[in-house]
């Protein structure tokens, strides 16, 4: 079985232990796949356009964001390797929910685990709004099944009967 898990910084733990599910006699083949998201960039140019500007050639400045976000990619696949030693570690560079999808085609992923949203110092929520456009993306969009993994939200669940 080839699982490949989604990680954005946030969910190291939780997909860690989503992963963990899945061993057998037989370990699976796991890759963590980290995407440096190069959207924010074209929206910053576009706005940038919408106001007769020139566009940004700060060649020194962006090669600055390209080594911090490699960086920052590296220490985010790190963490996802204190969970499950041994796996792979693939950084693509792109939309986040196009590289997901394709990366889990070209790497013949079995299952995607991913998270349902990045909310960064929120405590998790459920009902509507609690996944995020790029999980739904990839729900909608991938090669094989997807399990979405939420985080604990038990003291938030109340549910009259």
């Amino acid at each position: 079985m080839r699982i490949l898990g989604c990680l954005d910084g946030t969910n190291a733990e939780q997909i860690g232990y989503a992963v963990q599910m899945f061993t057998t006699a037989e370990p699976p083949t796991v890759a963590f796949l980290a995407v440096i998201n190069s959207g924010p960039r074209h929206d910053i140019e576009r706005m940038r356009e919408r106001f007769w500007r020139p566009p940004m050639l700060h060649h020194p400045v962006a090669e600055q964001m390209n080594a911090a976000e490699a960086e920052a990619a590296e220490d985010i696949l790190k963490a996802g390797l204190e969970y499950v030693k041994g796996a792979e570690s693939l950084v693509r560079q792109g939309r986040p929910e196009l590289e997901i999808v394709n990366t889990a085609a070209e790497w013949k992923a079995d299952v995607i685990v991913i998270c349902s949203l990045s909310k960064y110092g929120e405590p998790p929520h459920i009902g509507p709004h609690s996944v995020g456009h790029v999980a739904r993306f990839v729900l909608d969009h991938a090669p094989c099944p997807v399990l979405m993994v939420r985080p604990l939200a038990r003291e938030q669940f109340s549910i009259d009967r």
